[in-house]
């Protein structure tokens, strides 16, 4: 009976629609942050997306679930700065994705799952950061 209730629950979360927490523009393109809420029971999914010009079509750049959580995007000349909190040092840790590469990362997503690097592109370089928040959550059975 408790699996009927958790498909369910994923297929609320999965049919929900993401919330548009922000957008920022690059060259006249928008990128949006996005998050899709999983409630009590599950993470936040955290999604970037791009479109050119216009255009309604948006492709998935980044996506998180759960951690690296993501408190904010900014565009700083030609680079996007995904901003994440770090709370044991009290700063904000930044992934950066150069936006001059956005078409590689338009066909290959960057994709995490619990500070899991499960999807990558030649181009992104993962920060010392988000293996380190790896390497603590495994060493304290958070993972």
């Amino acid at each position: 009976m408790k699996i009927w209730y958790l498909w369910i629950l994923i297929l609320l979360v999965s049919c929900s629609e993401p919330e548009i927490l922000k957008e920022v523009n690059w060259n006249e393109n928008c990128i949006s942050w996005e998050v899709l809420d999983g409630g009590a029971t599950t993470s936040f999914k955290w999604l970037i997306k791009y479109s050119e010009g216009g255009e309604n079509r948006k492709d998935l750049i980044f996506e998180s679930y759960s951690s690296p959580y993501i408190s904010d995007i900014e565009v700083y000349k030609d680079e996007l700065l995904i901003l994440c909190p770090n709370i044991r040092n009290k700063v904000n840790d930044t992934i950066t994705i150069n936006l001059k590469d956005i078409n590689k990362y338009i066909d290959e997503p960057i994709v995490y799952e619990q500070d899991i690097l499960k999807r990558k592109n030649e181009y992104y370089k993962e920060p010392s950061f988000v293996k380190k928040d790896r390497e603590y959550a495994v060493a304290n059975g958070l993972l």
